[in-house]
């Protein structure tokens, strides 16, 4: 697959309106952007899925990201590696905080807990 990449100048007021709707949406700036503008956004989409399974975790309850999804863990390599990096960036910073770090096990899955 061929990539291109496009860039855009925002002044400073328009970059802080895109960073407050991102923040909103709990993306980064560069994902919010994709998901606006794409029909198809198999990250974004994904992301929000798995926000929305998070939520109806009852507390107390362990995860991982692919046992949420299931049989629906069928996205492309890189979208599975973009969403545990940026779950697990949101969770540790605090952006997330419902959700708390347990560690990885053995097969280095990281493992969370819906507090």
């Amino acid at each position: 697959m061929v990539k291109t990449n496009v860039q855009i100048l925002f002044s400073d007021e328009e970059m802080k309106e895109l960073e407050k709707k991102a923040t909103q949406d709990d993306l980064t700036v560069v994902s919010y952007i994709r998901s606006q503008v794409l029909d198809k956004d198999d990250y974004g989409s994904s992301y929000k899925n798995l926000k929305e399974k998070v939520h109806a975790l009852p507390r107390g309850t362990k995860f991982n990201i692919k046992s949420l999804f299931g049989v629906e863990w069928t996205m492309s390599k890189g979208v599975k590696l973009n969403l545990g990096k940026t779950y697990f960036k949101r969770v540790s910073e605090g952006t997330i905080k419902n959700v708390r770090t347990l560690g990885k096990d053995s097969s280095n899955t990281m493992w969370y807990e819906k507090i």
